[in-house]
């Protein structure tokens, strides 16, 4: 390749606070949590960019000018990566059984992203391929900056000028900023806290206790997680729901969650619920159809006061318009029969288990 002058986009994704994280928890699962999160961002960002290269806490990326990036492809890059890395710091803090302080600092790591439009010559050294050139510097210069404290925002893009025209990117707040030896450079933020609050309303799918047919409740001598890991579990669903033959699950992101499919199997039947709401451990929502037609049903988990257990709540509501509710009168009695049997087989279940720790204890 040479000393060929290229022309292209510069893109970093810095995982903030990490230092900070990293001197205050258990170094085994830090680092455990950081590759975890670096792969995800990578795996994101990769294409429609080309990895460059990690750097510790950092993930630097490049697209040639041959590539044709437009504004489309990098802004929905980066606003994908950062709802997935949030989705999983969120899975990591909500979803381990680990009591640790690398797992349950895990929300204070943040990302950001700085962007840079402009020239570089790519030079092998030591059998690696490096990006060099003063627009590389200001690429990185641009991780120092005073974002958070102009804007109060925590995750972010920052984007130069030059980035921004070069891709035609309009509509982002203006920003400056200044070093003493790259100057000053025009920039623009685009909020992506902002984006991943807005994603979280816009997916919460809830049966509300005053919407719900049926309301199951109790409250149950057991930690939430392991009341959580009891319902959507289908190994311990097998052990507590009544005339269920089988469980099978689908998850077609690779982990438990929103889009997840579960079909149970009772007899010759085959009753399919797919997950459409997911915070662990407080709640999920699924839709189902069943004899009483589409359903949905949303099991609530909420901590009772000084640890002394947990509130659960099944919340089960009709999704089929008037001719089901009309159809659900005639058979309200029996339905609500298998719910009842199907809830108090649950709370026996967990209840044993908390049970056999004492006793272990």
């Amino acid at each position: 390749m040479g000393d060929t002058v290229r022309q292209g986009c510069l893109v970093l994704a810095d995982i903030g606070n990490y230092t900070a994280y990293l001197t205050s928890v258990e170094l085994a699962h830090s680092h455990d949590i950081l590759a975890d999160l670096v792969g995800v961002v990578a795996g994101l960002l990769c294409p429609p960019l080309r990895l460059e290269k990690l750097e510790g806490d950092a993930v630097f990326c490049a697209a040639r000018a041959e590539q044709a990036l437009d504004s489309a492809e990098l802004l929905d890059a980066i606003e994908a990566t950062y709802l997935a890395f949030a989705r999983r710091r969120r899975t990591i803090s909500l979803s381990s059984s680990c009591t640790c302080d690398a797992c349950r600092k895990t929300p204070e790591l943040e990302l950001k992203f700085c962007a840079h439009h402009g020239s570089f010559v790519e030079h092998d050294v030591a059998g690696s391929r490096e990006l060099v050139g003063g627009d590389v510097i200001v690429a990185h210069r641009l991780l120092k900056n005073s974002v958070v404290e102009t804007h109060d925002t925590r995750g972010y893009a920052l984007l130069t000028d030059a980035c921004a025209d070069a891709l035609g990117i309009s509509g982002l707040r203006a920003h400056i900023e200044r070093y003493d030896d790259v100057g000053e450079i025009s920039c623009r933020v685009l909020d992506l806290e902002a984006v991943w609050r807005a994603e979280q309303d816009a997916a919460r799918t809830l049966v509300s206790r005053e919407d719900a047919l049926v309301l199951l409740e109790a409250d149950l001598a057991a930690g939430q997680e392991q009341v959580w890991d009891a319902i959507t579990d289908p190994t311990h669903g097998m052990r507590w729901r009544v005339n269920v033959d089988d469980m099978q699950e689908r998850n077609t992101s690779g982990e438990r969650g929103v889009g997840t499919v579960t079909h149970c199997v009772h007899g010759r039947t085959t009753i399919e619920q797919e997950i459409i709401d997911w915070l662990p451990p407080h709640h999920y929502t699924f839709r189902e159809r069943n004899p009483a037609g589409k359903c949905l049903w949303t099991m609530s988990l909420a901590p009772i006061e000084a640890n002394a257990g947990t509130h659960i709540e099944w919340r089960f509501a009709l999704d089929d318009g008037r001719l089901q509710a009309a159809r659900w009168r005639l058979v309200r009695h029996r339905a609500t029969k298998i719910l009842r049997a199907n809830f108090d087989s649950l709370l026996e279940y967990v209840q044993a288990g908390a049970r056999g720790r004492e006793e272990a204890l």
